[in-house]
């Protein structure tokens, strides 16, 4: 907030003058908001851009001196050392300016709490942005119950923390719309889709949860009582899909021969793949070998009955345990190292 003396002449704006605070002197760029200049006498609202570094706090005093020649023409007080980039160019500042400097604590915190948004203030950046010490800032809060919502160490208004809870339900619900395949959304991808703090994301879907309004199944976010709908051909290809990997054994065709074999296109064909591999009906060794898990099961069953007679067992041996060839040992073997049923010693293998 600056005034000009009615002594002094009118300023315009971005002029440069002198700016003495405390026992701090620098120049400044006056950048005037509402107007491009300022008539003696009046008061109004600038940006004071400092050539120089400068420790100020809401409510700290200033003056002004002419560039040349100097002598004071005007002062004023600090409403802000903490402004946010401009969304725009017609994005006003005067309104939140106007609360910093006739507002009462709650209303200035408040304020200052909304125009973060949905990333939030911390507390941290709340007692920085106002001078307060973390007692007044706690009292302060605590008469903004209703209108913010403090999460940890971080505050949120009322209607952000309201909107992101409508917003969650409706992502999921848009989700698994688009998605009747899949038993969810990704946690991390929902937060990104919803470009929220990690902080107020977790609360909000913790509420929902609370609430039964969400389920969470490991890394899964789904609305309650959420089951995979298939179509016919759908449900048809995934028993293809198990019959071929169930009847191969440990010698499994490769997977984009068995999705290319299906009536069904190759992105939903994926989906019920990825279905069957997080159910754990299909195990998936490397990129393109996928076993059936009673084949698996099998396997481990044999490997024990081995470990009677040796534990120490070569890529040789493995062949003729498993039946099958290098291409289809060596993936298997690096399964089982992965698993614990097996540790490599060398070029060999100790059954565990």
């Amino acid at each position: 907030s600056l005034s000009l003396l009615p002594s002094a002449k009118s300023l315009k704006d971005r002029a440069r003058v002198h700016f003495h605070a405390y026992t701090f002197e620098t120049v400044v760029e006056v950048v005037m908001h509402g107007g491009k200049r300022m008539a003696s006498g009046k008061t109004g609202l600038a940006q004071l851009r400092p050539i120089d570094a400068t420790l100020l706090l809401p409510g700290d005093r200033f003056i002004i001196r002419q560039f040349s020649p100097v002598v004071t023409i005007g002062g004023g007080v600090i409403l802000d050392t903490a402004p946010l980039p401009r969304r725009s160019k017609s994005h006003n500042v005067i309104p939140f300016l106007e609360i910093m400097r006739d507002g009462s604590h709650a209303e200035v915190l408040l304020a200052r709490v909304e125009r973060r948004g949905k990333q939030g203030l911390s507390f941290r950046d709340a007692i920085s942005e106002t001078g307060w010490p973390r007692p007044q800032l706690s009292r302060v809060v605590q008469e903004l119950a209703g209108r913010a919502v403090s999460i940890g160490e971080r505050l949120f208004a009322r209607e952000v923390f309201e909107s992101v809870t409508s917003n969650a339900v409706a992502s999921v619900t848009a989700f698994q719309r688009s998605n009747p395949l899949s038993q969810g959304i990704g946690r991390e991808v929902l937060r990104e889709q919803m470009n929220s703090h990690p902080e107020i994301f977790s609360a909000v879907i913790d509420h929902l949860t609370s609430e039964k309004k969400l389920e969470v199944a490991g890394d899964q976010i789904r609305l309650p009582g959420t089951s995979v709908v298939m179509k016919d051909e759908e449900a048809e290809s995934k028993k293809t899909i198990e019959h071929a990997f169930a009847s191969a054994g440990l010698k499994v065709p490769a997977l984009k021969d068995v999705l290319a074999a299906l009536k069904i296109e190759r992105t939903r064909a994926q989906k019920i793949v990825t279905l069957l591999l997080r159910d754990k009906v299909l195990v998936k060794t490397s990129d393109d070998l996928v076993f059936h898990r009673a084949a698996l099961v099998q396997l481990r069953e044999k490997l024990k009955a081995e470990k009677a007679k040796s534990p120490k067992l070569d890529v040789a041996r493995f062949k003729d345990i498993a039946g099958v060839s290098r291409k289809y040992a060596i993936p298997l073997l690096e399964y089982l190292d992965r698993e614990h049923v097996t540790r490599r010693v060398g070029d060999d293998r100790l059954i565990l």
